[in-house]
């Protein structure tokens, strides 16, 4: 696997201990894997909504230099983002797929090349599902709501299968190595870091958004200063 470069923004990502992990064993045999996260500074569930409906294919000119959007919102771990909508000129909605390429923690042993479709995006939830021959194997989710200190955010994610003859193989032998602890804790460390970072630039980019799908932010230029 090919790395691209470190974006360097001058951003402090968050540490470990800035959220809280758990993991469950479900009823069913599924595993859940959850991280509660410290209120999300100067962000709203507005922002957040519209930012998982355009991060697929909108591009950032920070400083005069274009990146994928998807790259900024994590500078080290992710690699690539694509998307597959009806409506191409709309934002990511319920039947649409996104293909996310990541590493966590820059760990090609702890990478990701998913397909997934998004099933719900809205002020509370932006959410995701990946299939294996039309069986869902996880669910990923994203919910959120506004706080008192800025956005609170817990992400999910759910592995396995729910039921039929497969159930016992996957749930019980399969999910556990993949899923292990040294991967457990990459994919929680990348979670911290990923909802994290939105303070260090959603709230000025959200305040471009009527540029469209092309934001361009110079934060050198006092010119360049919005209010949100």
């Amino acid at each position: 696997m090919n790395l691209p470069e470190v974006r360097d923004f001058g951003w402090e990502l968050r540490r470990l201990d800035d959220g809280f992990s758990k993991v469950t064993l479900l009823p069913d045999g599924r595993t859940l894997f959850e991280v509660e996260h410290a209120p999300v500074r100067d962000v709203t569930t507005d922002m957040l909504s519209w930012w998982y409906g355009v991060y697929a294919d909108l591009k950032l000119v920070i400083d005069e230099q274009m990146y994928p959007a998807y790259l900024v919102s994590h500078p080290l771990d992710h690699i690539s983002l694509r998307s597959e909508k009806k409506d191409k000129d709309g934002p990511l909605s319920p039947g649409d797929f996104i293909t996310l390429v990541e590493a966590y923690g820059r760990n090609p042993q702890h990478s990701t090349n998913e397909r997934l479709e998004v099933t719900q995006r809205d002020k509370k939830k932006f959410a995701l599902r990946a299939s294996r021959r039309g069986i869902t194997v996880a669910d990923v989710e994203f919910v959120f709501v506004d706080g008192p200190d800025g956005a609170e955010v817990k992400n999910k994610l759910t592995v396995g299968v729910e039921n039929g003859i497969l159930k016992p193989l996957v749930n019980r032998w399969i999910v556990p190595w993949l899923y292990n602890e040294d991967r457990n804790y990459a994919w929680v460390r990348h979670s911290i870091e990923e909802i994290g970072n939105f303070e260090n630039f959603l709230p000025d980019i959200y305040a471009r958004r009527d540029q469209g799908m092309v934001i361009s932010w110079n934060r050198n230029s006092l010119s360049d200063t919005v209010l949100c």
